[in-house]
């Protein structure tokens, strides 16, 4: 990585310690989904979600967690109890549906990184990983 170094890494910078390892998590789920991008990921979301498409995974649309809830969905369509699924449109509501949407991609079998806070907050890394790794339980489990 450009301008981090060993130096770094001794003296216990935080932040650049953490940019190397976001960028190794980050290298891992992208050699996961072999020659997947991010765009691909991207596309396969619309593809599920066609009535709330994101450009990014800054998307205000992800906030609610009803898409998440339905990438899971289409997974395995019996795991989900669509009457414990909110609008999403309180704060409460994206708590609510960014919890269950964790629950149950554990549930499918996915290894999670993010808390549920990473959700409402649009904290794009972590959702770029949480659907991967939907993304990768779908189809490497055909």
């Amino acid at each position: 990585m450009v301008g981090l170094g060993a130096k770094d890494i001794a003296e216990g910078h935080k932040k650049n310690i953490l940019a190397i390892v976001w960028q190794l998590v980050r290298l891992h789920y992208l050699q996961l989904l072999g020659s997947k991008t991010e765009k691909d990921l991207i596309a396969w979301h619309n593809e599920i979600n066609s009535d709330a498409p994101i450009e990014t995974f800054k998307s205000p649309s992800l906030a609610s967690g009803r898409n998440l809830i339905k990438l899971c969905a289409d997974i395995e369509p019996r795991v989900i109890n669509w009457d414990l699924v909110t609008p999403g449109a309180t704060d409460e509501e994206q708590e609510l549906n960014a919890k269950y949407a964790i629950s149950i991609a554990r549930k499918l079998g996915c290894v999670i990184f993010l808390v549920w806070e990473d959700i409402p907050a649009l904290n794009p890394k972590m959702l770029l990983i949480f659907v991967a790794s939907l993304w990768d339980l779908k189809n490497n489990n055909k």
